[in-house]
């Protein structure tokens, strides 16, 4: 995933998760009603639909879709 919009710290951060099952604490707001949410996501799958970048996961035993560029908190580098 390549996207000048998102940092590369940041796909490499959620892809990280990813692969170890990690659970991230986000926060974000809805494409459509801006409506923001804060929860525990454990991400499964990033992909590009239509110009944007998505996290596929659950939070809290429920499917959730992110856009990336909408996350208010986006992971900081492991180090």
């Amino acid at each position: 995933m390549t996207d000048p919009a998102i940092p590369r710290h940041v796909s490499e951060r959620l892809e990280i998760a990813i692969l170890t099952g990690e659970t991230l604490q986000l926060n974000w707001a809805e494409p459509d009603s801006s409506q923001a949410w804060w929860g525990t996501v454990t991400p499964r799958e990033l992909r590009e639909t239509e110009g944007h970048h998505w996290l596929e996961g659950e939070c809290e035993g429920r499917p959730v879709q992110i856009r990336l560029d909408l996350i208010r908190n986006l992971p900081t580098p492991v180090k």
